[in-house]
């Protein structure tokens, strides 16, 4: 069964995230914020990550850029869940292995995104 960290500050958003994902048959643990879930990923190494940006202290870029730049951790997948308007260019984020994903997008979408990740590797 695929490992997968959901991080949010929001827990009405980590409730919805990990909920769709653990009827979908996944092993899914969460992480109240970006330090939380760095210490989560050092210890528990899931198979992919389901992140938010806008999170106190450590945000989402933060915690990618720590994950990116870590040779041990470098591969593992993210999919940044935002609720603004994305920034950044996505086409950069897939050549660092990072997806975007809005909050109001249906669980669905949110599923074959997980789906898609996953299978690759």
């Amino acid at each position: 069964m695929k490992k997968i960290l959901c991080v949010d500050d929001d827990p009405t958003v980590q409730k919805l995230v990990s909920e769709t994902l653990l009827r979908a048959g996944y092993d899914v643990s969460v992480a109240k914020d970006g330090i939380d879930a760095m210490r989560s990923i050092k210890k528990e190494k899931p198979d992919l990550l389901v992140l938010d940006i806008m999170m106190p202290e450590l945000n989402g870029y933060d915690v990618c850029h720590s994950i990116k730049f870590n040779p041990s951790l470098k591969d593992l997948p993210i999919i940044l869940l935002t609720s603004r308007d994305q920034e950044l260019d996505p086409r950069l984020g897939l050549l660092m292995g990072i997806e975007y994903l809005h909050k109001s997008a249906p669980p669905k979408d949110l599923l074959d995104k997980v789906e898609k990740i996953l299978s690759r590797g």
